[in-house]
């Protein structure tokens, strides 16, 4: 009333979408007094921005083979399974393994991963905590190293063998060590 004399003119601001909420807030301070930490927010939920990968590498006398799982922030799944035509030793599978998945990410525009493996060396090297001895896995270690520096954040953590049971899988059944399905009534999607 005060202000009628001036002959203002309201006009609403336009909102961004991720940001309506916000600015309602923002420019309308509640009138009651909620003591700062009584206000219930447990609707508003928040997502990370990392990418997960899973990796794993198999060998066998004849044949080495790796399997990968790449989950997305929003949790979107894709298996890969790839025969290796050369022979390797189980840690330079690993290492491929770890390659090509890095390698996917990159080309799916990650920009945060978390890395899972059950290679306690190969994460070990990958974090610092070992250095490599073999002079066959430093090739490997220098382009996994330059890989995982073109994203903005990444994690390399150890986890053990039956929480990594998807790559492991993935990689014996591309070594030709397991059949497809691995146990009863079990199937994982596979892509060569």
């Amino acid at each position: 009333m005060a202000l009628s004399e001036f002959s203002l003119q309201y006009v609403t601001q336009k909102a961004i979408k991720g940001h309506a909420l916000a600015d309602l807030l923002a420019q309308h301070p509640s009138p009651y007094d909620y003591g700062g930490n009584d206000v219930d927010i447990s609707m508003v939920q928040t997502r990370d921005s990392y990418w997960t990968m899973y990796f794993d590498g198999s060998r066998t006398f004849a044949l080495a083979g790796v399997g990968i799982v790449i989950q997305s922030p929003n949790h979107n799944r894709w298996y890969f399974s790839f025969k290796l035509k050369f022979e390797y030793t189980n840690n330079q599978a690993k290492y491929e393994a770890l390659i090509i998945g890095l390698g996917v990410l990159h080309d799916l525009w990650a920009t945060r991963v978390l890395i899972l493996g059950d290679s306690e060396l190969v994460i070990n090297q990958l974090n610092r905590t070992f250095c490599y001895m073999s002079c066959t896995l430093a090739p490997y270690h220098i382009v996994a190293r330059y890989l995982a520096e073109s994203f903005d954040g990444v994690t390399f953590k150890h986890i053990s063998r039956v929480r990594n049971t998807d790559a492991d899988e993935l990689a014996q059944i591309a070594s030709g060590t397991q059949l497809l399905g691995g146990k009863p009534g079990r199937e994982i999607p596979v892509t060569r």
